[in-house]
């Protein structure tokens, strides 16, 4: 039986509104890694703590709140800073209404971009019921804000809307560096000066912070892109990439006890040449089909932003809502029905559930450190299984009859 555009509809707003009450009654928590083992808002309280270091002339990268501050200094003075003058609580539940009004814009995109009552219904249901974002919610990050502005920026580009585009890319990378993972796609789209606009605003915006404070630059460095340099924090049942996943794999293959990592060289050196040469492998294969295939835009984006949770070595639960915008906009441009299996398996929880120790103790509690091969395997194939079939999806269709280089439009 199909269902109606009411019943996807009810769907989506019976799950949302789970969610939010889930918020305060905490019922949701045990089927995650992150609600399960550590308090409500605490990435948050890391944005928060940062403004008030940034109020009192600290450098906010010497915050040593959870795993630091790791953004760019500009979300440090736009966000951050104007959170710390609300009293704490108050402040998250201004996070917690900013993110409610993106979800709004993002639903009102979704019927503007298609006319069919079916595929809308569908893809208002698929922002609704993804249950990344709840934990994106109780955990007060700001992913979503990212992917928000990079579903603005996949729909400029589709309506060929694209100074639109530009700012919503840059936006969502200002808030989030990760986005900046799509310069391939613009690359080979020609978007050139989409590409100077956002390499010459984020340099302007964070040279004169890391000028005045040199060892920052360092610190921000290595957060996001070396190792956590924290005992046991190289990979653990938080991170659910494929990366996190070659990396326990080699540590339990070698007799490497996960709580002592802080490093990758801390293990074999065959484990290293898997932990990077899968990687590297990957972006290569993305390169080659980004300039080899067609210039297909949204493809090409969506391709790119996939690929994060390939070769990236943190990958939270709470990231996968990066893919809500790549599942929505394909969805409504092609209508394939795959989508929505593949969107189905990502917006289940993982089966951590059934693997979790000491549920809802909060503390530095890995439950990885005690599960054998096959169950750190299931537990990351939950995602990355989905994820690898959206890419080579992403790749056949980028693939299937190619063009060559230079038949995309540059900007206007």
């Amino acid at each position: 039986m199909t269902l109606q555009p009411r019943h996807w509809l009810a769907l989506g707003l019976a799950v949302h509104l789970l969610f939010l009450l889930s918020l305060y009654t905490g019922w949701l928590n045990l089927f995650f890694n992150d609600a399960s083992h550590t308090g409500q808002a605490f990435d948050f309280a890391v944005y928060y703590i940062a403004g008030k270091a940034l109020a009192g002339g600290h450098d906010v990268y010497s915050v040593e709140a959870a795993f630091g501050f790791r953004y760019l200094p500009a979300f440090a003075y736009g966000v951050a800073r104007p959170f710390a003058l609300l009293p704490p609580q108050t402040a998250y539940f201004v996070y917690l209404f900013l993110c409610e009004a993106l979800l709004l814009f993002n639903l009102r995109l979704v019927w503007r971009w298609s006319i069919d009552d079916n595929i809308r219904a569908r893809a208002t249901c698929m922002w609704l019921a993804f249950s990344p974002l709840y934990l994106e919610y109780y955990i007060g990050q700001v992913s979503f804000w990212a992917a928000s502005l990079l579903f603005w920026a996949f729909y400029a580009e589709v309506h060929r809307v694209f100074r639109g585009g530009a700012l919503a890319w840059i936006g969502a990378a200002l808030v989030k560096p990760n986005a900046l993972i799509l310069a391939p796609a613009y690359l080979r789209l020609r978007r050139f000066k989409t590409l100077g606009w956002g390499a010459l605003i984020v340099v302007l915006s964070s040279v004169p912070y890391f000028w005045a404070y040199p060892d920052a630059w360092t610190t921000f460095v290595q957060r996001n892109l070396s190792g956590m340099q924290i005992e046991g924090g190289l990979t653990h049942a938080g991170n659910v990439g494929l990366w996190g996943g070659l990396v326990s794999l080699g540590a339990k293959l070698s007799g490497a006890p996960l709580e002592t990592l802080s490093r990758l060289d801390q293990l074999p050196a065959w484990v290293q040449l898997l932990a990077t040469g899968v990687p590297l492998l990957l972006v290569a294969a993305a390169l080659w089909i980004t300039f080899r295939g067609k210039a297909l835009p949204l493809e090409l984006l969506c391709l790119w932003l996939t690929t994060y949770f390939l070769v990236y070595k943190d990958v939270w639960e709470h990231h996968l809502v990066f893919l809500l915008p790549v599942l929505c906009g394909l969805y409504l441009h092609t209508q394939q029905r795959p989508l929505l299996w593949i969107w189905l398996l990502l917006a289940l929880p993982t089966p951590y559930i059934f693997f979790d120790v000491s549920p809802g103790v909060h503390g530095n509690i890995d439950p990885e450190r005690t599960w054998g091969i096959l169950t750190g395997l299931a537990y990351r194939a939950s995602v990355v299984g989905p994820v690898a079939v959206l890419w080579v999806w992403l790749a056949r269709r980028l693939l299937a009859n190619p063009a060559p280089y230079g038949t995309a439009r540059a900007d206007d």
